[in-house]
């Protein structure tokens, strides 16, 4: 589901969209100045992201925006490679698997650092480096990119992947506490 999302300039006013046919889009807006647009396979996601992120400068119940020439450039950042929101669920999934790594790492060296048992150890940063991939599953994000305005079942995949990877960690630190305790 290919498309794109658009940031144009028009009557002094900033407008975010998408659209699967950016010329045709393009000739329905007729915009002073075209800023950015990016292709991308979630087009709903990434849009979602840029209205929610900028709704304090939004018009009510319009796609316009009222920006300063500074606010304008930091949205137009956005459609960049250094843009800080993620552009697919994908990204908010790599996110979480990312913070599900780091805490594993962390509480490891925290825990022996404090001597308790390895298999011990082991056992504990397997259950809190879930925590993440739950918080992803239940909330279907992790990191403060909120997908509550998409679809309900637009981030379904995200959700699964999460709660695989949440049952995985969760049934390791499960046999390595059950070892332990035996």
């Amino acid at each position: 589901m290919t498309g794109n999302v658009f940031f144009v300039k028009k009557d002094g006013l900033y407008l975010i969209g998408r659209a699967r046919n950016i010329q045709k889009q393009m000739r329905k807006v007729k915009p002073d100045e075209i800023i950015a647009i990016l292709e991308t396979d979630y087009p709903l996601a990434f849009e979602a992201r840029l209205l929610r992120r900028y709704r304090n400068h939004r018009l009510p119940e319009s796609c316009y925006f009222k920006f300063t020439e500074k606010e304008a450039l930091l949205c137009k950042n956005e459609f960049g490679i250094k843009g800080n929101l993620p552009r697919t669920l994908g990204e908010e999934f790599f996110i979480a698997l990312t913070a599900s790594v780091i805490i594993l790492f962390s509480s490891t060296a925290i825990l022996f650092k404090l001597s308790f048992l390895p298999s011990f150890v082991i056992c504990l940063s397997l259950f809190f480096s879930s925590f993440p991939m739950l918080l992803l599953f239940f909330l279907g994000d992790f990191g403060g990119y909120n997908c509550s305005d998409l679809n309900l079942f637009y981030s379904w995949f995200n959700r699964i992947r999460a709660l695989i990877v949440a049952i995985l960690l969760l049934s390791l630190s499960f046999f390595i506490w059950k070892s332990y305790l035996f």
